[in-house]
């Protein structure tokens, strides 16, 4: 198999083929034209013998929930811009957000190029100028992964949301009042795998609903993952209705 040599970081690219790059859609930087990146790739950790720790958003300085030991297979489903960060791979500005949801720097995982090798990253729209959050859609995921398997918000899942994005609270009484909202004022999408920092609905058998934050890639954090705050598939809790912006119309 021909391999593609990384000039830069003085290493085989990973057995990649140039039919390989040809199915996965990867295209060379060519002038005018666009760069198509795969929908996932795998990547090996090297840190030299410590474990890496994985964080809640592409920061240093966002929390570290878990760690991934060195020489562990990671799955990447997106990437993108962060802290610049020195590795075992040089300097990059680049963050690779995993499987289990959350992000580490490009420059500890061996992916065979230097370069950008899946899709970036998606993240949602700004809510109305009317209503702005007090945080952000990275300080709000923050935020949740700082209470990761807490289970002090069991029940309270629209005011888990609500006071990740910085509010005391949504001004809602359950959740399924909050996604009538959405829907009925036309922020609530159905179709399409949920953006970054989205709120997500869903109905549930109890007739009080429930909502969590996307972390995008088909990932959400929330309550009542295993009767604590956690990370699950957007499709794994009860009656899925659709996501929208972060918006809190009534919050305080």
């Amino acid at each position: 198999m021909l391999k593609l040599i990384d000039v830069m970081k003085g290493r085989p690219a990973g057995g990649i083929a140039v039919a390989a790059a040809l199915v996965t859609g990867l295209v060379a930087a060519v002038p005018g034209v666009a760069q198509a990146y795969a929908s996932s790739a795998t990547g090996t950790i090297n840190t030299s013998g410590v474990a890496l720790n994985v964080r809640s958003g592409p920061s240093t300085s966002w929390d570290s929930w878990r760690t991934v030991a060195d020489g562990a297979t990671v799955t990447l489903l997106c990437q993108t811009s962060g802290d610049s960060v020195t590795g075992t791979y040089g300097t990059t500005t680049m963050w690779d957000f995993l499987s289990n949801g959350g992000m580490v720097s490009d420059a500890y995982v061996y992916t065979g190029s230097d370069g950008q090798i899946v899709n970036s990253c998606v993240y949602v729209g700004a809510e109305p100028s009317s209503k702005t959050n007090p945080r952000s859609t990275n300080g709000a995921i923050n935020w949740a992964f700082q209470r990761y398997r807490s289970t002090s918000y069991e029940n309270l899942c629209l005011a888990f949301v609500a006071q990740a994005y910085g509010w005391g609270g949504s001004g809602w009484n359950t959740a399924e009042i909050g996604g009538d909202w959405e829907a009925g004022h036309g922020y609530l999408n159905t179709s399409g795998i949920p953006p970054r920092g989205a709120l997500v609905w869903y109905h549930n058998s109890s007739g009080t609903g429930h909502v969590a934050i996307s972390l995008g890639e088909g990932k959400v954090i929330g309550t009542s993952v295993s009767g604590a705050v956690g990370v699950a598939g957007y499709l794994d809790h009860g009656s899925y209705r659709g996501w929208s912006v972060a918006y809190f119309p009534a919050a305080w």
